[in-house]
């Protein structure tokens, strides 16, 4: 009579290495996802001073171009427009 060896599934690998490894790939992910956040906060911070540029712009002088061009220097259009308006 022949018996058969039953194969081992890849489940059935010591459950400690597959811990580690698991723990280890939290903490890695855990450290990429702060520093995608940062990235993320970064380019809100540009995003929201071209809006305002766009807007500061717009409202002046009623000018589509105008506000692209000043939409594109964002926060330098914005430190001028205050520094004019408390001048």
């Amino acid at each position: 009579m022949v018996t058969k060896k039953a194969k081992k599934k890849p489940e059935d690998v010591d459950i400690n290495i597959k811990v580690n490894n698991l723990d280890k790939a939290v903490r890695a992910g855990i450290k990429y996802h702060k520093k995608e956040k940062w990235r993320c906060n970064g380019s809100g911070f540009w995003i929201f001073g071209s809006a305002l540029a766009i807007v500061l712009s717009y409202t002046q002088n009623s000018s589509i171009l105008w506000a692209i061009i000043h939409g594109i220097i964002s926060w330098f259009y914005v430190i001028y427009r205050i520094i004019l308006l408390y001048a």
